[in-house]
């Protein structure tokens, strides 16, 4: 048997040994739920409506990252190489009290702020204003998911995807049959919260866990650590939403917003697939950061897997794209190449954005993975003005997928000089 095939078999055997099975197959069951609600409020809200939501949930989008101000991203970095299991708990109480008042205050700024973030589509205000306290519900359920993970359970950590995401689509029919918009916003709101407060009580997670006086450098390494590795997540969310809020700013169209919106549904869900993968794995790869022969088996297996995988990916996305925007609506027809667009960039997705993207996170390189963001960022504002201005929509989605590719291969530079410099 050709051994680039055995090597791939033993990576996807690993990969199920760690449960990973679990994971690729809530994301999986996540991904159809989210497909079905979404695809049936497009149906139930008018093309205005969902384009005003479209827009302050991509506002929210930017700001997610640093719910918390990011702390809860040092629960996923010194969770796993903690001395012990006490100081995994101790850890965890101190993220979750510490983030759910940063993240309190966010929801403040966003509020104090809301004619200001929607001043080129006044109708998304409301909305923006409610969808804000996403920002607490969303810290609170990561937080707890993140305790599950820390201690390896990625089966428990399935089940939660899994109840999140089919509770919302319980909920998001129900209350967007009833209540229109205001009810798919409630229940996006509402249903992060009441998953992680049965969580809390099921697994008792605040039960007997002493107090731990951390010290000053403690804290500061905390909220460092956390601050720099949700600016570096930024890229993450950025180029999934300067499009669209480019679009409304420059184009000032609800229609348009709407229409980019549906166009990227599924492509940008299959991100699941590498995303499974990932999710899986990143505990290990925390806590074998220095172990340069693991990492570089681990992203020999991983080119080789995800080339395949993102090109079939990608060929299919262009075969289909008229069918795919039919299915939503003959209104959305117009709007299929953006799909072949995107199925273009997915391969950068896939093959280096996801992976050393978060290996930047794995490694402690929190800093770097920022100053990555920062440069993407303001590479992401300038194409989507020019590209949007003299293209529309399609001019969008030409910079996101550029963006996809560029992200990537500047995270893989910066994991290769990494390599170098360990034993």
């Amino acid at each position: 048997m050709n051994q680039q095939f055995i090597d791939i078999l033993s990576f996807i055997k690993s990969f199920k040994n760690r449960k990973g099975g679990y994971i690729l197959s809530s994301i999986i069951i996540s991904k159809l739920f989210n497909f079905i609600l979404s695809f049936y409020v497009i149906h139930e809200l008018t093309t205005i409506e969902f384009g005003n939501i479209s827009y302050a949930y991509n506002i929210i989008s930017f700001i997610v990252p640093f719910m918390g101000f990011g702390i809860y991203q040092s629960l996923n970095r010194f969770g796993p190489i903690a001395e012990s299991q006490l100081k995994k708990k101790q850890l965890f109480k101190f993220v979750f009290y510490r983030g759910v008042l940063a993240s309190l205050i966010l929801v403040f700024i966003v509020i104090a702020f809301s004619g200001f973030l929607s001043q080129s589509l006044p109708n998304a205000k409301q909305p923006l204003i409610y969808l804000s306290f996403l920002i607490l519900s969303l810290f609170i359920l990561e937080t707890v998911k993140i305790y599950f993970r820390v201690y390896g359970l990625n089966k428990i950590y399935a089940y939660i995807e899994i109840a999140h995401t089919l509770l919302l689509l319980i909920l998001g029919v129900l209350f967007t049959y009833f209540f229109k918009s205001d009810g798919y916003i409630s229940a996006l709101v509402f249903t992060p919260i009441i998953i992680a407060i049965i969580l809390i009580i099921k697994y008792k997670t605040f039960k007997e866990i002493p107090r731990y006086n951390f010290n000053k450098t403690e804290k500061g390494s905390l909220w460092k650590y956390g601050f720099f590795t949700s600016l570096g997540g930024l890229t993450a969310q950025l180029i999934f939403s300067i499009d669209i809020l480019m679009i409304g700013y420059i184009l000032e169209s609800e229609t348009k917003v709407a229409l980019y919106k549906v166009a990227s549904i599924i492509p940008f869900s299959l991100l699941f697939i590498p995303n499974g993968f990932i999710k899986t794995d990143l505990i290990k790869l925390t806590q074998e950061y220095e172990n340069k022969k693991f990492l570089k088996k681990y992203i020999y297996n991983y080119l080789k897997l995800f080339s395949m995988i993102s090109i079939i990916t990608a060929i299919v996305l262009w075969l289909t794209s008229t069918y795919i925007m039919q299915f939503f609506g003959n209104e959305y027809i117009e709007a299929a190449e953006l799909v072949t667009v995107f199925g273009i960039g997915l391969i950068g997705a896939f093959v280096f954005r996801n992976l050393f993207g978060n290996l930047l996170d794995a490694i402690g390189w929190a800093k770097i993975s920022a100053v990555l963001s920062i440069s993407v960022l303001l590479l992401d504002v300038i194409l989507n003005y020019f590209m949007v201005k003299e293209y529309g929509i399609i001019g969008a989605a030409y910079s996101t997928s550029i963006l996809l590719w560029i992200s990537g291969i500047a995270s893989m530079f910066a994991i290769f000089n990494y390599l170098k410099r360990i034993d």
